[in-house]
């Protein structure tokens, strides 16, 4: 049996598929509930702004990575563990490539709130992803750790908006030189050689 899309996947769907075809700038909640044939009550209700949306479609991304690893074991160093993370997100972001390619360059050159609340999403995201490694991230090494990975991220997706190589080598490079570099940077801090 098929399990039942409820409106708020159908909503995010909707709006990544408009984020495809149109500049984000000129896609409008309306033309959202109308994609998502779902009443603008509705979506009202549910999402306060395109921005909401976003959110919400990062963190059913954080659910799905957290519960897909739950049932793996990760072997290998912090760093290996990192890249498989992080590279499994980005494969499972490729099918919305064209979309969040229209909403980077929509959001972050022209709208501060946009890459704020994309930034604080994200930073979510790097907790999920070193939780998985067994890293603690409510600790302030563990805050600091969190956000050098948003910075590998954040310029490792960078790379990967304009990667069109098949087995994404150049954003797999990005990756692994910033994971390496963090990887010297906690080695020197623990001062363990």
């Amino acid at each position: 049996m098929m399990r039942k899309i409820n409106s708020s996947e159908k909503i995010i769907s909707a709006t990544l598929k408009l984020a495809e075809a149109r500049r984000w700038q000129d896609i409008s909640i309306e033309n959202i509930a109308e994609a998502a044939k779902v009443k603008l009550n509705i979506v009202n209700k549910e999402f306060s702004s395109k921005l909401m949306i976003l959110d919400a479609f990062n963190r059913q991304l954080d659910r799905q990575m957290a519960k897909d690893f739950s049932n793996i074991e990760i072997t290998g160093s912090i760093r290996e563990k990192l890249f498989e993370i992080l590279m499994y997100r980005f494969d499972t972001l490729d099918k919305y490539k064209k979309a969040l390619k229209s909403i980077y360059k929509g959001t972050v050159p022209f709208d501060p709130l946009a890459s704020t609340c994309g930034l604080k999403n994200l930073n979510k995201s790097m907790e999920v992803a070193l939780n998985i490694t067994g890293t603690p991230t409510r600790t302030p090494i563990g805050c600091i750790k969190t956000k050098f990975l948003l910075i590998i991220f954040i310029r490792s997706f960078i790379t990967w908006l304009e990667d069109d190589s098949p087995d994404m080598a150049k954003t797999m490079s990005k990756l692994d030189d910033g994971l390496a570099k963090a990887e010297i940077l906690n080695k020197n801090i623990s001062g363990v050689s």
